[in-house]
């Protein structure tokens, strides 16, 4: 039988379905969120592991988003920031990258570090001066994939391998630099305004912090959807739920299996997999972005993130980060990343404890990186039938709570 629910139903409670389900809260609009896993967040999660916090994927918020200030309480969240800059690693030297702004004494020491060209270094005033006045993404200027927009920009081909390809590869999570030139202007002026950070305690304080302010019995975990059809939902353990407004906020993978005659082509998503260490050696003291400027790999970039935040680690012990931009399955992979941690932090990183590997497939969306197009994607699919996600608006935690805001302000004038 039919079950007397409130009459709008969200299915998934990553960021997108929790943002949306924050607006509805506020309009004192009755709903219920059933989300598929233990947990809520989506893809942002951490794990409990040994006394340490283990992001699933290394992950960072750029405090600068203009959504995620209007949504989320910073203080609550105690966001560290990580080192304005980064270190990266070519032919066994280390050169350091500092923003002259946060970082002017280091700036200095490495004005000239010929390891970048100063006509690079030029260009690279001239681009912080271009996204000053960037606050979303950039509909005005020629849609393009960032390669060919930083090449038109005047960069060398060797600034672009040894910092353009490793850095934004590890936000694109792709490393041919193919991702729209919008996005890329986009998250250069969040880096610029406010650098990134972690809080202090996980990226999964995200979610929690939205999910804390939900009426209390709207959210149902472990309740993973079967089905959705006009004003009904069937949950997988054969619960039929009627809904006058549906609003599904899960992945687009997820989203295309619920829904199979969207009419959309689904992309295979972007994969990563990070590997996480422990150790009592001494290490750098900055929480900085080291990269890998050679493009060798496997390691595209680690972080001693218990640096930004010690609450992450267990007592008197570092927690070390290392990402790879897609998915390899051989059995010797941590032994070449620690040949690859060895030359990068000293013989130490061979003792390195292997905490847990986090192999995340579709952990990006393809389809909404190549090109963004002159509007997102549409929150409303049918009468009383609606989506959110990072996919739907721009993918970044920023996309995620905006396309969540837009799907209840649409459900919102439905219902008026």
């Amino acid at each position: 039988m039919p079950s007397p629910t409130p009459s709008i139903v969200i299915i998934g409670a990553g960021l997108s379905g929790l943002a949306c389900a924050r607006i509805l809260t506020k309009a004192g609009v009755p709903f219920t969120i059933h989300e598929a896993s233990d947990a809520v967040g989506g893809r942002v999660r951490s794990d409990r592991v040994d006394g340490f916090t283990l992001d699933r994927g290394f992950q960072v918020m750029l405090p600068s988003y203009p959504e995620a200030r209007r949504v989320l309480d910073y203080d609550g969240l105690n966001l560290r920031p990580l080192y304005r800059g980064s270190d990266v690693h070519y032919k066994h030297q280390t050169h350091r990258f500092a923003d002259p702004l946060h970082h002017p004494i280091d700036a200095l020491k490495n004005i000239n570090d010929n390891f970048i060209p100063w006509r690079d270094k030029w260009h690279s005033l001239l681009l912080l001066k271009e996204v000053t006045s960037t606050y979303g993404i950039e509909r005005r200027i020629e849609e393009m994939e960032t390669e060919d927009y930083l090449q038109d920009f005047g960069f060398s081909e060797s600034m672009i391998d040894r910092f353009f390809r490793p850095f934004f590869g590890g936000v694109f999570l792709e490393k041919d630099l193919r991702t729209s030139a919008r996005m890329f202007l986009f998250l250069y002026s969040m880096f610029l305004r406010s650098g990134a950070a972690l809080p202090a305690h996980g990226m999964q304080a995200i979610p929690d912090q939205l999910a804390v302010a939900l009426p209390p019995g709207s959210l149902h975990l472990n309740s993973p959807v079967a089905a959705v059809s006009a004003g009904e939902v069937v949950l997988s353990n054969g619960q039929v739920i009627q809904a006058k407004h549906i609003v599904i906020a899960t992945s687009e993978e997820v989203a295309h299996r619920l829904l199979p005659d969207l009419g959309e082509k689904l992309v295979p998503g972007r994969s990563t997999t990070c590997m996480y260490f422990s150790t009592d050696q001494k290490l750098p003291k900055e929480a900085i972005l080291h990269l890998d400027g050679d493009g060798r790999g496997p390691v595209n970039n680690a972080c001693v993130i218990s640096n930004a935040s010690p609450h992450l680690a267990s007592a008197g012990q570092h927690l070390i980060s290392t990402s790879i931009i897609g998915a390899p399955s051989s059995n010797e992979l941590e032994g070449v990343v620690r040949e690859q941690m060895i030359d990068w932090f000293g013989p130490g990183a061979r003792e390195w404890k292997h905490l847990r590997t986090y192999q995340i497939r579709n952990a990006q969306p393809e389809s909404r990186q190549l090109k963004l197009g002159l509007k997102s994607l549409n929150n409303v699919l049918a009468p009383g039938l609606y989506r959110c996600g990072d996919y739907v608006e721009d993918v970044s935690i920023n996309g995620a709570l905006l396309s969540g805001r837009h799907a209840a302000e649409a459900v919102l004038a439905s219902l008026a």
